[in-house]
């Protein structure tokens, strides 16, 4: 039924099959504009990566109402985009998600509209096809036909996520360059609150394994974090670990915990405590891109694991910008098993080496 009705609303929505301009330079109706609209409605990573180029539009656009599309998904992350933005529209699920958003935009009178997906998203041409915005943003990809004005898609193997959105810059402000950062902010009580929920000892390296991400393919497998648990522990006597994962993986938590005397960080029930909590780390590991983001964002070194795809249409793995941080990968055709735990154990001591001198 939905898959029926978003058809139609393709239909309906669709765009002129015009094509659109392509944008090497500022272009002044974009950089005079007074209401935007940037689309956004994937998961909490992809939020996470747009930081930097939505903080450098605010800089550069100061007196513009930013608004921004998010879902029933990645609403979570949207406390990091406080300041920044003026709304958060959500986007529910299902049918009624659609027809209300739908109307939100069609009213709101927007004068350029962004999205910020570097693949083809059906939504983002609902959406698109629904605003009365005379500019309407995007790469120049599959689907070029929903915009007005198109940037050209860096590479995706060679130029990380970050750098590509920042290419969306180029109508507003004349270049790609942009120094910002993936910094979230947190109050001071917000992190005292995840230490004292975190209970570390004091004067210790506190070490964060996340287990799990988005989907199964994204867990390096209970074996696996038990052997490198048992090694760390034993070795690392200056140092403390905590587990992280969701209440839908509590059972290998309390297998892994149980099997090596390890910890489990508290589960919480918003995205912003876990991020508090993970700011309170020194060293993480997880197989998930949006904690790599948070170290990012707080500088925390990382060790990332990766599975790899030799598709030349996917892009490079969204790796770490923080200091010291190592990746790991496995071949898109095998799993996360393909990492060796000595592997991981010597990128922990790399890190540990690094960090104390």
């Amino acid at each position: 039924m939905l898959k029926q009705v978003i058809n139609n609303l393709v239909l309906k929505y669709s765009a002129n099959k015009t094509e659109p301009v392509k944008v090497g330079g500022k272009l002044n109706e974009f950089a005079s504009a007074k209401q935007i609209l940037l689309l956004r409605q994937d998961r909490i990573g992809d939020v996470l990566v747009s930081l930097p180029f939505v903080k450098k539009l605010r800089e550069e656009l100061n007196g513009a109402k930013i608004d921004i599309v998010l879902s029933h998904k990645n609403k979570g992350a949207m406390f990091a985009l406080f300041g920044l933005v003026d709304n958060i529209i959500i986007m529910d699920k299902g049918i009624g998600g659609y027809k209300k958003i739908i109307n939100e935009i069609k009213k709101s009178n927007y004068d350029v509209v962004v999205d910020l997906f570097d693949n083809t998203s059906t939504t983002s041409g609902i959406l698109f096809g629904a605003s009365t915005a005379k500019l309407k943003l995007g790469f120049d990809k599959e689907n070029r036909e929903i915009y007005t004005h198109t940037v050209e898609l860096p590479d995706k193997k060679e130029t990380n996520i970050s750098d590509r959105l920042n290419s969306l810059l180029v109508p507003f402000v004349g270049s790609a360059e942009n120094d910002e950062s993936f910094e979230i902010r947190m109050s001071e009580s917000e992190i005292a609150a995840a230490e004292d929920a975190m209970n570390w000892g004091s004067e210790k390296l506190r070490i964060g394994i996340n287990l799990s991400g988005s989907n199964e393919s994204k867990n390096w497998g209970t074996g696996n974090y038990i052997a490198f648990l048992k090694s760390s522990i034993t070795k690392y006597k200056n140092a403390e670990f905590r587990c992280f994962t969701t209440m839908s993986n509590k059972l290998q938590l309390s297998e892994i915990v149980t099997a090596t005397g390890g910890k489990a960080a508290p589960f919480v029930s918003s995205f912003r405590e876990f991020t508090a909590m993970i700011a309170t780390c020194d060293i993480i590991i997880t197989p998930d891109t949006s904690v790599v983001h948070l170290c990012s964002a707080f500088d925390i070194p990382c060790i990332g694991l990766y599975l790899v795809s030799d598709n030349p249409n996917v892009g490079m793995p969204w790796v770490p910008q923080s200091k010291h941080s190592k990746v790991l990968t496995a071949p898109h055709s095998e799993s996360l098993d393909y990492i060796k735990i000595t592997d991981v154990l010597n990128a922990l001591d790399e890190i540990i080496e690094e960090i104390d001198d």
